[in-house]
This record gives structure tokens, sequence and C-alpha cells, in this order.
């Protein structure tokens, strides 16, 4: 890694920023458990944004300069817009109940950070535009609001698909720790290049965050959580052997990492439906 650059400096101040708006967030509110919920929710929807707009479209590219791989350089730059810059603040002005001037304000101070990084060259567009930002932002933040109305009134598809959310999130970022650490890598042929790794990534994790989010709601025993495990190992073997799939990880430490994601997950399950039925 390289950490002391030019580049990296605007994605710090804002990873700072943002940060302290969560923690405002957090410290403001008495349930925490309903504001992870809410925040790996809304995160959700914008990884599955992001993986039609960067990862399918190369919409546009992120250049933070901390990876020395181009395309895991651009990955981590992604994964801090979408997991950290947009996302916290859209559950900061959600709790503070800001209105649609605020969400309004939003859009424009994300469409001035964009156009302020196309300056600094830290990001560049290929058919993505700033009106894009500045419209869709606001209406992420109205979502964001709509969400966390739902969620509170315990609205049972909400709290299904956010209970998938949740799962999918987790997943997406254990592989994402996995591929910067250089353990696993999907893709086609002899070389599996990163821009196929992350083709591949959100539909491995999307498939299983479903059968897990099935499985584990209708029942969150250990029985249902082997199921998950065993499904997860299945998966793991079929592009093993296909060659979808590189790994540094022998199977059975794989199998010992997810073993412990799934009691994660249970302990989603229950935040959100309560009880093990």
């Amino acid at each position: 890694m390289r950490l002391k650059n030019k580049n990296s400096i605007p994605f710090l101040i804002l990873f700072i920023i943002h940060t302290f708006l969560i923690g405002l967030a957090f410290y403001k509110s008495k349930n925490k458990k309903e504001i992870i919920i809410f925040l790996g929710s809304i995160m959700g929807f914008s990884y599955l944004l992001e993986f039609f707009v960067l990862n399918l479209f190369k919409g546009y590219k992120y250049m933070p300069n901390v990876l020395k791989n181009k395309s895991l350089d651009n990955i981590l730059g992604a994964f801090l817009s979408q997991s950290i810059f947009v996302p916290f603040t859209a559950v900061y002005l959600t709790l503070t109940k800001s209105g649609i001037t605020k969400k309004m304000l939003g859009g424009i101070y994300f469409s001035l950070i964009e156009l302020l990084f196309l300056r600094l060259g830290v990001y560049k567009h290929n058919w993505w535009r700033t009106v894009y930002t500045l419209i869709l932002i606001p209406i992420y933040f109205v979502i964001s609001d709509y969400w966390y109305y739902m969620l509170a009134k315990k609205n049972e598809l909400t709290r299904k698909i956010s209970f998938f959310l949740m799962i999918m999130v987790t997943e997406t970022n254990l592989f994402l720790l996995l591929a910067f650490l250089r353990k696993i890598r999907f893709g086609w042929g002899r070389y599996h290049a990163w821009t196929e790794h992350f083709l591949i990534t959100p539909l491995y994790s999307i498939t299983f965050s479903l059968f897990s989010c099935f499985t584990l709601k209708k029942y969150n025993g250990y029985w249902e959580k082997l199921k998950v495990i065993l499904f997860d190992a299945c998966l793991y073997q079929i592009f093993l052997r296909t060659k979808l799939f590189k790994t540094k990880i022998k199977l059975i430490n794989y199998i010992l990492i997810k073993s412990v994601m799934v009691f994660v997950y249970g302990t989603y399950r229950k935040w959100i439906f309560g009880g093990s039925k």
C-alpha cells in the first residue's frame, strides 16, 4: 500500500467527515441495533447500483492511489463511496429528520465533491455525468427515509429485504477483504483478471445471500446454519472445479471462516425478526 500520496488525501478527509456523521447518528440513537440494520440495508442498495454502474458498465473510475493494482484501487475508491460517504450521510439525514431542502443540498454537496475529484484527477468519468449524481442522491435520501419508516413499522417485506441486503453487504465486504489480501480471485480461463473477479463476486454473494436469507428466516437453528454452510461449501467446490475460482485458502479454513459468518447472519436474523422462529 502507498498511504502517503496526494490522491488519497481527499478520500481521507471525506472518510473523517462521514465517520464523524455516523458516529453522531449512533450517539443520538437509543436503538443501536436498529441503526445497524438500517445502515446495512441502504448500503446494500448502493452496492447493487454500483454493480451495474461501475462493475458491469464502467461508468466511472476512482484513483485514490492507495493500492498498486489499478483495478483494486478503483474498487477501494468505490467501497469508500458506497459503504461510507453516501450511506453514512443518508443515515445521518434520516435520523435527524432532515427535510427535502437538506436532501437537495446533499445532492449538491456530493455533486460538488464529484467535480472537485474530477479536477484533482482522483476520479474520472466514462459515460457517467455529474447531473446523474445531482438527481439520484436526493432520491436515495428519500428512499432512505422511507426504508427507515417501514423498518420502524416492522413491515414484513422490508425486514426480509433488509435481512438479505445485510447478508449480501457482509459477504461482499468479506470477499473484498480477501481480494485485497490476494487470497481469492474469480475469473474465466487460465488468468483471472480483477475486472472478471468483480463481475462474478457479486453474483456469488447474491446467490449465497438469497439462500441464507430464505433458510435462516424460516428457522434460525443449528441445522439451518449447517445447511447454509454446506450450500456454501458446494458453491466453493463447483466454482473451484470449473476453474472459475482460484484461492490460497484451504477448504477447511474457508469453511471455518464462513461458519463464523453464518452465526453472524443468525445474529442479524435475531435483530431483525427476534427469536429463532
